[in-house]
């Protein structure tokens, strides 16, 4: 997986959300191949509610590398 440094971040709030939700729409067809972890973590995410980290947000660009 890629690392990711946590200070190349410059999104907003709304904007890390959104990009987790279009990575969790992308991710959609791969959660069967996941890790439990993995998995719950994305499926956590889809809410569309819950407000994203930047940690998160990067966890979740490794996820989609990763699977796609």
């Amino acid at each position: 997986m890629t690392y990711h440094s946590l200070s190349e971040c410059t999104l907003t709030a709304d904007e890390r959300r959104a990009e987790m939700s279009r990575i969790c729409t992308i991710l959609e067809d791969s959660v069967d191949q996941m890790q439990d972890n993995e998995r719950r973590f994305i499926t956590q995410m889809s809410d569309g509610y819950a407000p994203v980290s930047v940690k998160q947000l990067f966890w979740g660009r490794d996820l989609k590398d990763k699977y796609l």
